[in-house]
């Protein structure tokens, strides 16, 4: 396409116009941009200086409230728990029962686990009847030790003949 010199020179100038334009719209947005960072700094030392202590002191007249809504919270939940023990406890235990009836010990297993847990089942005890046993062979073995000691070491009379004279 072919344009005649007086479209390329109104061209030429509308392209330096647009140049012109763009170069003033950077010089402005940089200005800009060094005004906002001023902005910014001086809302920073505004909060600090006047918001932050406001925002302390409020912190601190509300806190005694929220302390004592807390304490009242929990003190709340200790009692729910203190009275609900003994029923979740039975529940879990009867839940643990019914699944051992069911021939279902891992579940009971895992429910068992769950209570112990949270607290609301004691830990099965374990049999200790091997333990009892090995402690009463063990006191065997040492007074049987002890009698032969004691009948190696007295002092028998009888076996000592006296002197003639």
């Amino acid at each position: 396409m072919t344009l005649s010199r007086k479209r390329r020179r109104e061209l030429r100038q509308l392209k330096g116009t647009a140049q012109e334009l763009l170069d003033q719209q950077r010089v402005v947005l940089g200005h800009a941009g060094v005004v906002l960072q001023e902005a910014g700094r001086q809302a920073k030392q505004l909060s600090d200086e006047h918001l932050a202590p406001r925002v302390d002191d409020t912190l601190e007249a509300v806190r005694p409230a929220v302390d004592r809504s807390v304490a009242s919270a929990r003190r709340a939940a200790d009692s729910v728990r203190r009275v609900s023990a003994p029923f979740v406890a039975n529940a879990l235990a009867r839940t643990i029962r019914t699944l051992d009836e069911l021939d279902n010990p891992v579940a009971a297993k895992q429910v068992r686990g769950f209570g112990e847990r949270s607290g609301y089942l004691k830990p099965a005890k374990k049999n200790r009847t091997g333990g009892i046993i090995a402690i009463g062979l063990g006191v065997a073995a040492a007074a049987g030790v002890g009698y032969a000691l004691w009948q190696a070491f007295r002092t028998d009379d009888e076996l000592w003949i006296a002197p003639e004279s």
